[in-house]
């Protein structure tokens, strides 16, 4: 697998792109999802394009909203590997974090201009990138909704997992794990305004409602490893009561910090709404409980293929759809292939592919 080395990461902190060889892939040829339509979730299989399925090299437009952490990595890895699959082309933007609508909305709209044949949204704001997604599909660009949630009807597929299901499966774990005794959180759940984050929110207040676990604080914002560390820091200082720390992912990576900077291990747990591979490594190791997974990397997988079927005229088995999850837990971590859920390691990001199909 050939992978972008000093390149890769100079277009990484210069926001541009650069082209690497492709190369086979080995990933699923199908695996498990749930089919959604409204409120009603259907258990299904989907299998993945064959190359010879896939008749012209097809140019993509990916936007991410930065790739500060392992799960957007992964996401990349997931898209990349699928686009070298099937011989067709990609360039990923990515806007250097939740904080930057402008520049994603940007980065869409040069995307339309250039009239790239598909684009995969990694959306910052569910509704902020509304009218621009209406411009794409208003000019025959297929738009497909990747992880986070956009909420313009227009869009034509969605390729994620419900935050709010990782959410609240993580709440019900903690509900189960207190036996009725008193349980306080401190909850992380990302940046206010983005779809996922707010939807984990709901998510997690449903599942804890009516129990004996309870909320002393939830700290809202970027998902950078440093700013998350910062706001679990201030609320164990000004909480002191708190005995489980939950969040996202990076949320979870920092609280497992900061649980052993203060040594307070055995006294305060940690719990993730969907993970990385430092969750999954302190799940092995013991210094965080448990993580829904949602497999990162079949969602890319999952949405080059939706976006393709589309460019080739079927249609889709259901406009949302994701990997059914799962959870991750001390006990059954080592049953799970971890190239469905993150990069391999050492993978380098890929921010351009040519397409290998004449």
């Amino acid at each position: 697998m050939k992978k972008l080395l000093l390149s890769g990461i100079m277009a990484l902190l210069a926001g541009t792109s650069v082209s690497v060889a492709a190369y086979a892939a080995d990933g699923p040829e199908k695996f498990p999802v749930q089919l959604v339509d409204g409120d009603k979730k259907t258990d299904s299989e989907w299998t993945l394009l064959k190359k010879d399925e896939v008749k012209k090299p097809w140019n993509i437009c990916v936007l991410f909203p930065h790739l500060k952490d392992s799960y957007w990595v992964a996401a990349d890895y997931g898209i990349a590997d699928e686009i070298h699959r099937t011989g067709t082309a990609m360039t990923l933007y990515e806007a250097g974090g939740y904080t930057n609508l402008s520049t994603q909305l940007s980065q869409l709209d040069n995307c339309i201009a250039q009239k790239f044949d598909g684009i995969i949204l990694g959306a910052i704001s569910a509704d902020g990138v509304g009218p621009l997604v209406k411009k794409a599909t208003d000019a025959g660009i297929p738009v497909i909704d990747f992880v986070n949630g956009v909420n313009e009807p227009s869009v034509s597929g969605h390729a994620l997992v419900s935050f709010y299901d990782l959410a609240y499966t993580t709440g019900k774990y903690l509900v189960d794990q207190a036996k009725g005794k008193k349980q306080v959180v401190g909850f992380f759940p990302g940046p206010q305004g983005a779809g996922w984050s707010d939807d984990a929110v709901r998510g997690f207040n449903d599942a804890i409602k009516g129990s004996s676990v309870e909320l002393a604080v939830t700290r809202r914002g970027d998902t950078g490893l440093n700013t998350q560390l910062d706001l679990i820091n201030n609320a164990l200082q000004t909480y002191d009561n708190i005995n489980w720390l939950v969040g996202v992912d990076i949320a979870a990576q920092a609280a497992a910090v900061a649980v052993r900077n203060a040594n307070m291990q055995g006294k305060i747990n940690v719990a993730a709404f969907d993970i990385i591979p430092p969750v999954y490594d302190d799940i092995a190791a013991g210094a965080t409980k448990a993580s829904p997974t949602d497999f990162t990397v079949l969602q890319g997988r999952l949405a080059v293929d939706m976006i393709l079927r589309l460019l080739e005229g079927q249609k889709l088995a259901a406009k949302r759809a994701g990997p059914k999850p799962e959870m991750v837990t001390s006990d059954n971590y080592k049953d799970f292939t971890k190239t469905d859920m993150f990069a391999p390691a050492g993978y380098q990001v890929e921010f351009s592919i040519e397409a290998t199909k004449k």
